[in-house]
């Protein structure tokens, strides 16, 4: 099983440091991720209207 982590975690977290942390945290409205689910979510917010 993958290691979950916590949204706050993941709002400091170096993978998403080139993001604003309010706008992830619109994103990542669950209380926990696995790190790919983290990094699928932010992605298709992100990517998906280029």
């Amino acid at each position: 099983m993958a290691k979950k982590y916590t949204r706050e975690a993941l709002l400091c977290s170096k993978k998403f440091a080139m993001y604003q942390k309010d706008f992830l945290a619109v994103i990542l409205k669950k209380p926990e991720y696995t790190m790919a689910d983290a990094v699928k979510t932010v992605e298709a917010f992100f990517h998906e209207k280029e």
